[in-house]
């Protein structure tokens, strides 16, 4: 064991009465000892006579070397405590020999000896013995008595014996507070919940000591429940140093959920608090009153009684209650109009001993869904004194958010499908050759590796149960990476009854966004990302890789989006041809004109020509596999080559990956149940398929027999494979496309090719197969454009003749045609004959010819700005002669309308559903190519860059994923759980709101990670749009429904580089946000977050002295800006940014004018000041004057961020609520030794101590110092 030498033998040399006994014994011990020995060796004689005996003594615990010989020799021994000192002689300067630790032991007695003749042994668990003996008897048994009594665990024993015979003594049973028995009891504390009554406490002529000083009293409450024995501690206030007449800040509020009824029992035991450090305390005395007597009057004054029953003070319990607020139909921002200035009732100044204003009745605010959104609130409150003489009454919550491990699953949902995209790519490419086979294989590999670690993460994030929090001792956990550190919302409701005024203040408080786990001093992300881009690249290609890579990567995300409108648009023609509405078709036709025209002009065709190059040269020729008719050829064939070609191994082993854990994401949610068992019933027979682990489920949700599945199984409409072909046609794809389509007619239309979610899961509609040969460039063009003009021309010929007699003319003549969608899909769509559409003659209508110039005119207006901001023109002719051929074709007789029966509904969908299918083939091609062209300038990557590359992005996700969900619940917490504020929602959909972090880290060691990571965190919050959805109606995006009944959970929709967060709204903000056009479903904003970061404690002290923190203050300075620029935006809007209740004089940075703080914090922020606090402090009151939302992080979220949320609350009282200045400092420890921030301690650690240390504490600023005995590293 670690000892001390000099500490024990001081310990071992104080005076006589400092310990418990002294006396001589024999002790037998080795001639080498403990400490410095200089026995005379003649005693070794004795010693070799013993050496017969083989008993092991107490080597290690006297710490002795290896020395062999013993010999019982007589010692001056004393104990204390538990430590059994041995000396040479009792000399006053004679040294300490040995000691033994008298733990884990117990004490026998053993048989006379010649030598020894009344010993007895210390047994240690483990066997080891110490032999000792006495000079008599008497002598032996007073040691025994002694060493037996010593042990702490003996103490703890006693110790435990007399508390339950105090406590059978006064009924209180310790340890039960009121915390305890609602866990015991699963009672969860609701903020809304109208409280019986408040009281408020106060003590006056309170005794003092023999000295005349006076006590640092404090009070305890205590309930006694009816027909009950045991006394729960209900409550407790702070302590108020050196005071016979205190008034207690905190009061208490009793609840009807704790049980309490009238006849409940309440005692009030005022103790003086002797130490502050280890909370010692003896009491003064006692008050016990019926709470029926509590409830009937205001103000009551009661003597506290000691033990001895004398009075030795008086005790006044200032008794209100609270009402619900009326939830109305007022939209008003604060439960309680503020009253001009003018009016205003300024009472006189009471002493703070003075109670409040008596029958006070006080509307408690509603608090919204708080209930829903978050778990576990912990509630304190207080009453405060105001300069004016009125009272504040504050509220403070705390509360888990449920959404830190929820939402974060939704992200990693996101980027497990990229993953999946990303390796599908590349798997569809068919095997290189070297030089590029092994490096395909690594970059398979290290799709593998995330997508493994992506579904890992958020497995265990579904896995966890119980809290709804990370706590900071779980910081280095990687299995919750991706969750938010001690995620907790603090709540501060405000009433001032004198200004008639109140309101609530949010403060997100949460961990640093950063990867704890990814340990490495290396600057965190911000120095990672610059390094990224500044990485020495030698050759020219390597240097235009990684740019080729990011724009095909970025036309592939451009392509996704403009097929989903496009398929978007396509449907609500479809809807609208459904119901033979004519007056929305055309502008749709517009929007679909200028998006394919982009789609046209996205893609530089040198690239594609590049990658099919490449692509001919390095491929593997397919071996020859044509009968592809069952599962078994496919089965064999796959084994063959497994053995062979490691690339066939990889994308083997990918069917169980993919499948596990998440694979049923591939079944879309409008396929019916039984589809997803099917499935799992037949995954056996699927062990040998490629990457896609999934059956093909044509658009009725069927599941397409197994003789049809393929290594990647057409999913959608299309198929380029003649064996597939379920009808037997063995014409072009198109007669086959239709034919499939021709028997669906009569399904729903979300279950079809138009289903937005089915193609972008359908791996035929997104990626190439091995053995596909990829469509020519330019053939992809010409089946979109011809597509286009034969779907616009359809769409323009219905809307100009459908209120025309030629439709009964029409449908004569078709009644003598086929009616069947098979007899007349030939003459449609064949693949390239489409691109010359020739018109029949006829008769011109002039009414469609007007319809057509109009809307061409439109058009071209509307597209020209489109044009200019494509990136690259190359397609825009072809779409010019496109649309000028649909003109000219417009009015004459068409050959795709001839012969349809108007009778039937389904007709005009029937009529335009071949072209929208040969369209949708169309993009796919372009999509699938364009993924090609990716994955091949992906192979040629930089094998080492890409891996950092790999490295950075996963880190980036991990910060990111924390932020988000941190910024999320903000939000949600604003839009769900107060009233609604008008002026926050203005500014949502105007500007969008400002999110104000502010971390407390220090830029030295492991916080210039943390910082690093964490700014770079926030940055990536520019990029995410949020849209407000009203709860409980169908989204566009997803085609789901939110129910209301559950937790309003918000979604993410998008990629990577383009997020979109789903934020579900309450039914009373939808009323207030402003009508949006019938197109948008949705009001969508971005926020705009800056970031200050200050370090307080003794690690900044030490960066700054070193003069590290440069990159800091750049940062400070850099969102300055962006915080001014906002706030320029701001300013035009004109909406009151001032308090309406501000006083001169007091704290006076807080009460100046919006703009004189933006110039104070511009000077600031500019000031070479160490540990300058004013920034955060500015930075914050900014914020909130600009009903933006609040943020405060530092490592843990625990200790330095308690410091500062509770400083930013009392200033919110100083500045708004006109807190007296005297008053300030009082509060402020007030609620950090007794509000929720000391609760979040023993949430995170078990111990309810800020882990601040003595010299930590002297380096901290002074308004960031905790109160004495709220601070240090243990619990006592």
């Amino acid at each position: 064991m670690r000892f001390n030498k000099q500490e024990l033998m001081t310990l071992a040399t104080q005076p006589s009465q400092k310990f418990d006994k002294e006396g001589i014994l024999y002790i037998r011990e080795r001639q080498e000892g403990f400490f410095r020995r200089t026995e005379s060796t003649g005693k070794k004689l004795e010693s070799k006579r013993q050496k017969g005996k083989t008993h092991k003594t107490l080597r290690d615990l006297s710490c002795v070397t290896a020395s062999t010989s013993k010999a019982s020799l007589e010692r001056w021994c004393r104990l204390r405590g538990n430590l059994l000192f041995y000396f040479k002689s009792r000399e006053q300067w004679s040294e300490p020999l040995g000691v033994i630790i008298l733990e884990q032991c117990n004490v026998r007695v053993d048989p006379p000896t010649h030598q020894i003749p009344y010993g007895f042994s210390i047994v240690f668990d483990g066997g080891l013995f110490q032999q000792l003996g006495a000079n008599s008897s008497e002598d032996r048994d007073s040691w025994l008595q002694a060493l037996q009594l010593a042990s702490y665990e003996c103490m703890r024993s006693q110790l435990l014996a007399l508390r339950q015979r105090i406590e059978a003594c006064s009924g209180h049973k310790h340890g039960t507070d009121i915390q305890m028995m609602r866990l015991q009891q699963g009672i969860t504390t609701d903020p809304a919940e109208i409280p019986i009554c408040e009281v408020s406490l106060a003590c006056d002529n309170l005794l003092c000591d023999g000295h005349g000083r006076p006590p640092n009293p404090v009070l305890e409450i205590d309930i006694l429940a009816h027909r009950s024995n045991t006394w729960i501690k209900y409550a407790r206030t702070e302590v108020v140093e050196r005071s016979s007449n205190p008034g207690f800040l905190t009061t208490v509020s009793f609840r009807t959920s704790d049980g309490l009824t009238s006849e409940t029992k309440v005692r009030i035991t005022a103790y003086d608090v002797r130490e502050r450090v280890s909370q010692t305390a003896t009491p003064i005395g006692s008050a016990v009153v019926i709470f029926n007597a509590i409830q009937d009057t205001p103000r009551l004054r009661i003597p506290l009684k000691s033990a001895k029953a004398t009075t030795v003070g008086f005790l006044t319990i200032n008794v209100w209650n609270l009402e619900a607020e009326d939830k109305g139909n007022s939209t008003e921002s604060t439960p309680c109009r503020n009253i001009p200035a003018n009016n205003q009732i300024f009472s006189h100044r009471r002493s703070q001993s003075l109670p409040p204003r008596l029958g006070t009745k006080m509307k408690l605010p509603h608090q919204g869904q708080l209930k829903l959104l978050f778990a576990n609130p912990h509630v304190q409150t207080y009453r405060f004194h105001s300069g004016l003489g009125g009272d504040i009454c504050v509220h403070e919550i705390m509360a888990e958010s449920k959404l830190c491990f929820q939402f974060p699953q939704q992200l990693l949902e996101i980027w497990i499908q990229e993953e999946k995209e990303l390796l599908q790519e590349v798997a569809g490419m068919g095997e290189l050759r070297e030089p590029w086979h092994t490096k395909q294989i690594e970059l398979l590999d290290r799709h593998l590796h995330l997508l493994h670690l992506y579904s890992q993460a958020k497995q265990n994030l579904t896995a966890f149960k119980g809290i709804h929090f990370k706590q900071s001792t779980r910081k280095n956990d990687r299995t919750l990476e991706f969750a938010p550190l001690n995620l907790h919302l603090q709540r501060m409701w405000v009433h001032n009854d004198t200004l008639n005024k109140c309101g609530f203040y949010d403060f997100i408080s949460v961990g640093a966004f950063t990867a704890h786990a990814h340990k490495s001093k290396n600057g965190g992300l911000i120095r990672l990302v610059q390094d990224l881009k500044e990485s020495p690249t030698r050759c020219n290609q390597l240097y235009q890789g990684p740019s080729k890579i990011t724009m095909a990567h970025d036309a592939i995300q451009a392509i996704k989006q403009l097929r989903r409108d496009v398929v978007e648009a396509m449907r609500s023609l479809m809807k609208l041809a459904k119901e033979k509405q004519t007056s929305g078709m055309l502008p749709i036709c517009e929007d679909m004109i200028s998006k394919t025209r982009i789609l046209l002009s996205l893609w530089d065709p040198g690239l594609v020509e590049e990658a099919l190059t490449f692509l001919e040269e390095y491929k593997v020729a397919a071996t020859v596999q044509e009968p592809i008719n069952n599962d078994d050829t496919l089965t064999l064939d796959l084994r063959t080559h497994q053995s062979l070609s490691p690339f066939k191994r990889i994308t083997q082993q990918l069917n169980f990956d993919l499948k596990s854990p998440d694979f049923d994401e591939f079944v879309t949610p409008d396929t019916p149940e039984c589809v997803k068992d099917i499935w799992t019933k037949e995954s056996s027979k699927m062990k040998y398929s490629n990457l896609s682990s999934y059956k093909e489920i044509n658009e009725n949700g069927q599941l397409v027999s197994a003789e049809n599945f393929v290594i990647f199984p057409d999913v959608e409409d299309q198929s380029n494979d003649a064996e597939s072909n379920q009808n037997g046609n063995s014409a072009d794809n198109s007669n086959e496309e239709d034919d499939r389509g021709g028997f669906k007619g009569d399904l729903d239309l979300s279950k079809r090719f138009l289903d937005t979610q089915k193609m972008c899961n359908s791996p035929s509609a997104n990626y190439y197969k091995p053995t596909d040969e990829p469509e020519p460039w330019d053939l992809t063009q010409l089946n979109i454009e011809a597509s286009v003009m034969c779907l616009v021309s359809k769409v323009k010929f219905l809307c100009g003749r459908c209120s025309s007699p030629a439709v009964r003319l029409r449908s004569k003549n078709g009644l003598g045609r086929s009616q069947s969608l098979k007899g007349y899909a030939p003459n449609n769509c064949h693949s390239p004959a489409v691109v010359t559409i020739q018109p029949k003659n006829g008769t011109k209508n002039d009414e469609s010819s007007k319809l057509l110039d109009n809307t061409n005119v439109s058009k071209q207006d509307t597209n020209s700005s489109l044009e200019k901001s494509a990136p690259a023109l190359t397609k825009a002719k072809e779409v010019d002669t496109m649309t000028k051929v649909i003109k000219s074709n417009s009015g004459q007789r068409n050959k795709f309308t001839e012969g349809l029966d108007f009778a039937s509904i389904v007709d005009w969908t029937s009529e335009l559903r071949p072209s929208m299918k040969k369209l949708r083939q169309a993009m796919d091609g372009l999509l699938k190519t364009a993924r090609l062209t990716h994955s091949v300038f992906r192979v040629q990557e930089d094998a080492k860059a890409a891996q950092r590359a790999c490295n950075v992005r996963y880190r980036r996700d991990v910060c990111f994923s924390q932020a988000l969900t941190a910024l999320v619940t903000g939000l949600m917490a604003k839009l769900w759980c107060q009233r609604p504020d008008p002026m926050f929602l203005l500014i949502l959909t105007t500007l969008g709101p400002i999110i104000s972090f502010e971390a407390l880290l220090s830029y030295y060691g492991d916080e210039i990670d943390m910082w690093g990571d964490m700014t770079v965190a926030v940055e990536d919050l520019h990029t995410v749009a949020f849209t407000l959805s009203r709860c409980g109606v169908h989204d566009r995006i997803e085609g789901k429904s939110m129910c209301a009944a559950q937790l309003p959970l918000p979604r993410v929709v998008g990629s990577r580089t383009a997020l979109t967060v789903m934020l579900p709204v309450p039914d009373a903000i939808y009323s207030l946000l402003p009508l949006v056009p019938s197109l948008r479903q949705t009001i969508s904003f971005n926020v705009t977050p800056v970031f200050f970061n200050v370090g307080i404690n003794e690690m900044a002290t030490l960066a700054e002295s070193l003069g590290t923190t440069r990159p800091q203050k750049k940062s400070n300075i850099d969102n300055f800006d962006r915080l001014n620029e906002y706030y320029l935006r701001f300013k035009k809007l004109n909406l009151p940014t001032e308090p309406s209740s501000s006083r001169i004089g007091t704290r006076s940075p807080l009460n100046q004018t919006l703009a004189d703080m933006v110039n104070h914090l511009k000077t600031c922020v500019q000031t070479k000041v160490n540990k300058n606090v004013d920034v955060l402090q500015l930075s914050s009151h900014i914020c909130r004057r600009m009903r933006g939302l609040r943020f405060t992080s530092c490592k843990s979220a625990k200790d330095r961020t308690g410091m500062s949320i509770t400083l930013e609350q009392v200033n919110v009282l100083a500045a708004e609520y006109h807190l007296a200045e005297h008053e300030f400092n009082r509060a402020l420890d007030c609620m950090r030794s007794e509000g929720c921030r000391r609760e979040n301690t023993w949430k995170n650690t078990g111990v309810r101590k800020y882990a601040f240390n003595s010299l930590q504490i002297l380096t901290l600023p002074k308004l960031y110092r905790p109160p004495t005995g709220t601070y240090g590293s243990a619990q006592t």
